[in-house]
């Protein structure tokens, strides 16, 4: 308690005064400085929605989304905005921020990525190949892709080497630049998927194809994201610090959760996060068929099924949160 007391008056000279405290649960609400400085206000914004929890070390901004995530806690938000002779003063009370600084090092992003080796795209790939003939049956038949879609997302195949007999979804950045990739095997090998040694949790899968200003709908797996349009692989059933941040900073219409069938409970986990500050009623979720992910759906039933799906979104009622 004495330390967090020390931490909190430091935390004082970095946020500014609390807008609202809570001493029993050791939640204090700060300007957001984030928030602040997007609006050109040196002095804070007056509105108090960077929420800070002294007892769990966590924080978290409800208009921006400038959230601690699992990495770091309070040590990401000095880190992020201390000055030196505050850390120094964090350092003096036993809060070091090196072993944080560290960590942050060892978070492995490839800034220079590239396509598995022996990549071959199916616009430049020979059609009457065994192999071509191979990915291009499992895309088409098995998964029932379009032409359309493959050639949008810039899909190939992989002959050879470590990822043999897989097909390949590129993702693009903003940029257009080559942020990450997935890659499916085609014959069952195992594993499944093999993806690049890349912190995926640093990037948005496919940003370059994404209209931030139309509704956005949050899928779990590369293939989900081919058959749903303004889609978000989120590549797994957690979105990630950078993916929940954007969200709150750039979208300005419905964000909807549609997530595989055994995956009910993170949906209205994700539910709650979302709806709140410049996202709050603008959320929406799809409860799939026992089963079922919007890919099977797109195997099945076609692009009508997947079409009717993405109409059944819905609001949650409180009680069922």
């Amino acid at each position: 308690m004495a330390e967090n007391r020390l931490i909190y008056g430091i935390l004082i000279d970095v946020l500014g005064k609390p807008k609202k405290r809570n001493e029993s649960k050791q939640q204090f609400a700060f300007d957001c400085p984030t928030c602040s400085a997007e609006k050109g206000k040196d002095d804070g914004d007056g509105k108090g929605n960077l929420e800070v929890n002294l007892a769990e070390g966590v924080y978290h901004c409800w208009a921006c989304g400038e959230i601690n995530g699992t990495k770091g806690g309070l040590k990401k938000l000095f880190r992020k905005f201390a000055t030196k002779d505050q850390v120094r003063k964090l350092k003096m009370v036993g809060y070091n921020l090196d072993d944080f600084k560290s960590k942050l090092k060892d978070v492995n992003v490839i800034e220079d990525l590239t396509l598995p080796k022996n990549f071959i795209s199916f616009e430049e790939g020979n059609p009457k190949s065994i192999l071509y003939k191979q990915a291009w049956n499992y895309l088409t038949k098995q998964r029932k892709l379009s032409k359309e879609i493959i050639n949008k997302f810039k899909m190939g195949f992989v002959s050879g080497g470590q990822y043999d007999s897989r097909v390949v979804i590129p993702s693009y950045d903003i940029n257009n630049e080559l942020n990450y990739w997935a890659t499916r095997t085609y014959v069952n090998a195992r594993p499944k998927y093999l993806n690049p040694d890349s912190d995926k949790e640093q990037i948005i899968f496919n940003e370059c194809c994404l209209n931030w200003d139309s509704d956005i709908y949050l899928v779990e797996g590369p293939f989900d994201h081919l058959v749903v349009h303004n889609s978000i692989p989120i590549l797994g059933k957690k979105i990630s610090d950078k993916l929940m941040h954007s969200l709150f900073h750039k979208t300005s219409a419905n964000v909807i959760i549609l997530l595989d069938s055994d995956a009910w409970f993170d949906s209205k986990k994700h539910y709650s996060k979302l709806n709140v500050g410049k996202l709050f009623n603008r959320i929406k979720v799809i409860k799939m068929k026992e089963g079922y992910d919007i890919a099977k759906i797109q195997e099945d039933f076609g692009r009508q099924g997947v079409i009717d799906v993405m109409k059944s979104a819905y609001k949650l009622k409180e009680s069922e949160l």
